[in-house]
């Protein structure tokens, strides 16, 4: 049987480390680094524009007159192909007085979060996890690092109480060789 979620499963979690809070006009939202996201894709499939990416790029100025640019794209990958279209405002400002000349690279980037999310990518900020203080505390906890065990902390080993080995697995990032040893210990 086929398992839909595979790749949704492997790319649903998102490094705390590679977000920050933004307020889009008024909404308080948590965002992606997109370079986050361009290592997160290429994990799965390969290099941006040989496996995976756009083709068949458009900006449209039909929208010119009330401020905005169309974007329009063929989002590919592996798997399959999907149409992606966004719109961005010219300007950088509410006031209209400041264009912003980024507008082009600010929509693509966009349009790849957007596409990527489709597919799972950070799906636990889209879905609203990172509004829960639990939640942002817990997957914090699974992304910091552990510090390593120096072997001369493993001399007594044999000795330790199972709480105590059950503890020094979730504190340290233990080797192989180190697991094996204390999951000797009776």
């Amino acid at each position: 049987m086929k398992d839909n979620l595979k790749l949704w499963n492997a790319v649903e979690k998102t490094d705390p480390n590679h977000t920050k809070k933004a307020n889009v006009k008024g909404n308080k939202i948590t965002s992606i680094k997109p370079q986050y996201q361009i290592l997160q894709a290429t994990k799965q499939w390969g290099s941006y524009g040989k496996t995976w990416g756009f083709r068949n790029l458009e900006l449209g100025y039909e929208l010119k007159d009330v401020g905005l640019i169309t974007f329009k794209g063929t989002f590919f990958y592996p798997d399959g192909e999907f149409e992606t279209l966004n719109t961005i405002s010219i300007w950088k400002d509410n006031a209209k007085t400041k264009l912003d000349d980024d507008f082009a690279k600010k929509v693509e980037t966009d349009s790849l979060t957007k596409s990527l999310s489709k597919l799972g990518f950070s799906a636990d900020i889209f879905l609203g996890r990172y509004d829960d203080v639990r939640y942002v505390q817990e997957i914090t906890r699974e992304y910091t690092k552990k510090p390593k065990l120096s072997e001369d902390k493993m001399v007594n080993h044999k000795e330790w109480s199972q709480s105590q080995i059950e503890s020094v697995k979730k504190s340290f990032d233990l080797t192989d060789e180190q697991l094996t040893k204390l999951n000797k210990v009776k």
